[in-house]
């Protein structure tokens, strides 16, 4: 296989993913706390001959938009959204995760919990149990959560310095080996959720984009092959 093909068949490798990162971040357009991931490309320097190099188009990582997601009043008391950067700790069976969704209820327990039963943290690594049959409650912009009974806890924020480090790990939630410090300057807002920051309109021309990238490789491909096919019939009736 020639030079050529090889720099159509990594850029359409990479083309592809590219385009199921798009269409990942479309299918979350919706999702409250999502952030929107790009790819990163990186060129890649190969020697093709004693004094030749050819750059292949590489797919390096994803960079996570860091941008906020606008906030969405709903009127539901347990429903919290963060007011700047930072996230929610949740208690998992493993380990502490962090996310910005903030659709909370509160399970048989007592606990405030997120949509699939991860219990949301305090200020000091600790869930939050409410009292018996107390639904009531009140969440200021410092994270504490009060009820009839006066205050009950706080929900702690927290903020990392290498924040494009964090990791999925599945249900909106991210997972990092740096020790989260406490998020200065945000504030929670009861009774919305933050909305996704994913801008679909920018998405679909991305998506449009990259699709016509991908026939542009797939054009060089065909035309290569037809090139080499040609050459071999003509070799074929030289030699006869």
């Amino acid at each position: 296989m020639r030079t050529t093909s090889y720099l159509a068949l990594s850029r359409q490798v990479t083309l592809e993913r590219h385009m199921a990162t798009i269409a990942n971040n479309l299918a979350n357009a919706t999702t409250s706390g999502y952030r929107a991931e790009h790819t990163v490309f990186e060129r890649t320097l190969q020697r093709a001959g004693r004094h030749e190099r050819v750059a292949f188009v590489q797919d390096v990582g994803l960079a996570r938009d860091l941008a906020p997601g606008p906030i969405e009043q709903t009127g539901n008391p347990l429903d919290i959204a963060l007011n700047g950067s930072g996230y929610l700790a949740f208690g998992t069976a493993a380990g502490t995760r962090y996310g910005r969704a903030g659709r909370l209820e509160i399970d048989t327990g007592g606990r405030l919990v997120n949509a699939t039963g991860a219990p949301v943290l305090d200020d000091g690594g600790n869930p939050i149990t409410l009292p018996q049959e107390e639904h009531a409650v009140t969440i200021a912009a410092d994270g504490t959560v009060s009820g009839r009974t006066g205050e009950l806890g706080r929900i702690g924020v927290v903020a990392f310095s290498r924040e494009q480090e964090l990791r999925k790990t599945g249900d909106g939630l991210l997972t990092t080996a740096e020790t989260p410090v406490p998020a200065a300057g945000t504030g929670i807002v009861q009774g919305a959720l933050e909305g996704s920051n994913v801008r679909p309109v920018l998405e679909m021309t991305s998506m449009l984009e990259t699709a016509r990238a991908f026939e542009g490789a797939q054009r060089l491909l065909d035309t290569e092959h037809e090139l080499e096919r040609q050459a071999i019939e003509r070799s074929a009736r030289a030699a006869g």
